[in-house]
């Protein structure tokens, strides 16, 4: 859309049809000092007007974009929804420097805005026409029950629990429009923001050259989208002759026409606040924080081998000979319980830092008998002398069959435990540290401490579900200090990445098998640090 489009924008409408993006246009606003003036960014002009039920924004740092998501609840609730829109930021406080930062600084700027709004409560409800703003910081359940909206804004929807997000989107039952506006910077591939707008139609900002008539976007086309002059100086550039492009000259393309949500991806690249010469010399500077460059300046996610499992690191751990089906020598195993189903791996200890996978399958109830009976006659098959079993999900289940088989220990997730991997022979349970434990079964791969059998049909399921987790960097909430979670990544499968973890510990307190090459009984395991044993 040309930069004339907002003068031209619903000009033939009446004042009630008119768009959102030609009334703030000609209300003569101010945001935080400067006017409010859509010809200077003219990317935003759909997302302002957009009546798609799900709207996703995968965008830069510091773009502006608080802005954009509060004039878009004011009018909407002024002129379109009758019950309202849930307001969700990441936590409470969030919430609170937001309504006194942010948000009254905007009404104070501008008094026609101030004039729509009513305060029921100064941080956390706003009143405008018949409709309500909710306020909400999203970590807390009891906070995002018993409020009917209409539509519901997700601002930095990476940093947010994805349990209370879908608790958050039940509020929108029962209402006739049912939007969605999601807006994040991206953090780790295939998470948040980015599964969602990997799902969508997947725009993005095409500038068209006014020298060659080329189309480019930056976003795409990056770092060749921009060029060094002689002076030093940087310019944004058409991709084929290589002259200067202004992001004015632009228009939203879907790479993925067709699809239910509507995906918009802002980068620093299109922003006239944003120096060329500044993203390009952080580009170039070795001491620059990779992933906070893709994510911040180019609004893209990033992942290295050190969060991220990919299919070389999982392929270079593959040898020529395919599954064993059973094992005279001892084995290890793990297994991730379902309501219906059991996700297994099982490996010989070769050595004491190194495992030989045999075998992996998911069980199922069915004809063959239950997914616990299954689990009982591979474990005799394989001669398993240390299974560790998921005990967090069907606890009942797992107790009973562990009365059975005293080589089986239910495994508990607790994130404040700070020691190594805790064992209770008498209950046959071990707690370990969900985090750690996790960054070791991880290391076991990356370092390949492992060996997997030949692939064959079912390696790449396995393998998807071993990349579903993610290792991500947060700030904790009641520390401000910063700390590393594994996430799960786009569709919630990831029940072999367990079912692996949990090998890795039962590997721990097991001795190299007897049957393996140079392997002998050990009375006392011997722990290499950085080995998967180790925590």
């Amino acid at each position: 859309m040309s930069s004339q489009a907002v003068d031209d924008y619903a000009v033939e409408q009446t004042l009630e049809e008119v768009s959102i993006a030609y009334r703030l246009q000609h209300m003569e606003l101010k945001c935080e000092g400067e006017p409010f003036d859509l010809r200077r960014y003219p990317y935003l002009i759909a997302p302002y007007d957009d009546d798609s039920d799900d709207i996703v924004m995968r965008k830069g740092g510091q773009m502006g974009m608080t802005i954009l998501c509060v004039l878009r609840t004011i009018m909407r609730c002024k002129y379109m929804y009758p019950r309202g829109v849930l307001y969700l930021m990441p936590t409470k406080d969030d919430v609170s420097d937001f309504s006194k930062g942010r948000f009254d600084r905007i009404m104070r700027e501008n008094p026609k805005l101030a004039a729509m709004v009513s305060g029921t409560d100064a941080a956390h409800i706003k009143r405008i026409g018949n409709a309500l703003v909710y306020f909400r910081g999203v970590k807390s359940r009891s906070q995002l029950k018993s409020i009917p909206v209409d539509g519901i804004v997700y601002d930095e929807y990476d940093e947010m629990d994805m349990s209370m997000v879908a608790l958050a989107d039940k509020r929108l039952d029962g209402s006739s429009f049912q939007h969605r506006f999601k807006i994040s910077t991206p953090t780790i591939p295939e998470f948040g923001i980015d599964w969602d707008y990997l799902q969508s139609d997947q725009k993005v900002w095409k500038i068209k050259c006014q020298h060659c008539n080329h189309w480019t976007c930056m976003e795409l086309s990056f770092p060749d989208c921009l060029l060094r002059l002689k002076d030093n100086n940087v310019i944004r550039c058409c991709v084929k002759c290589k002259k200067k492009i202004d992001p004015i000259n632009g228009e939203w393309v879907a790479t993925q026409p067709g699809k239910s949500s509507s995906g918009y991806w802002v980068s620093q690249l299109n922003s006239d606040r944003k120096s060329p010469k500044i993203i390009l010399d952080d580009y170039e500077n070795p001491r620059t924080v990779i992933s906070e460059f893709y994510n911040h300046r180019l609004a893209m996610s990033y992942a290295d081998l050190d969060d991220l499992l990919d299919d070389k690191a999982l392929n270079a751990c593959c040898r020529d000979d395919f599954r064993e089906p059973q094992s005279t020598s001892e084995t290890v195993m793990g297994a991730d319980v379902g309501k219906n189903d059991i996700h297994y791996v099982i490996a010989r200890k070769v050595s004491p830092s190194n495992l030989m996978t045999l075998d992996y399958a998911k069980l199922v109830d069915g004809d063959s008998g239950t997914a616990f009976e299954q689990l009982h006659d591979k474990i005799i098959r394989y001669n398993v002398k240390r299974c560790v079993i998921d005990e967090m999900a069907e606890t009942r289940s797992v107790r009973e069959f562990k009365d059975n088989h005293p080589e089986v220990a239910g495994c508990w997730y607790n994130p404040s435990q700070r020691k190594e991997y805790d064992w209770n022979y008498h209950t046959q349970t071990v707690t370990v540290n969900r985090t750690e434990s996790l960054d070791a079964s991880h290391r076991a791969i990356t370092r390949t401490e492992v060996t997997f059998p030949r692939p064959d049909e079912g390696w790449k399921g396995f393998c998807q579900q071993m990349k579903n987790l993610a290792r991500q960097r947060i700030t904790d909430d009641k520390t401000g200090q910063s700390k590393v979670v594994w996430v799960v990544r786009g569709v919630k499968n990831d029940h072999f990445r367990h079912a692996w973890n949990y090998l890795c510990i039962s590997a721990s307190d097991a001795p190299v098998s007897s049957g393996a090459p140079g392997g002998r009984r050990r009375s006392k395991l011997v722990k290499r640090p950085g080995s998967f044993m180790s925590a």
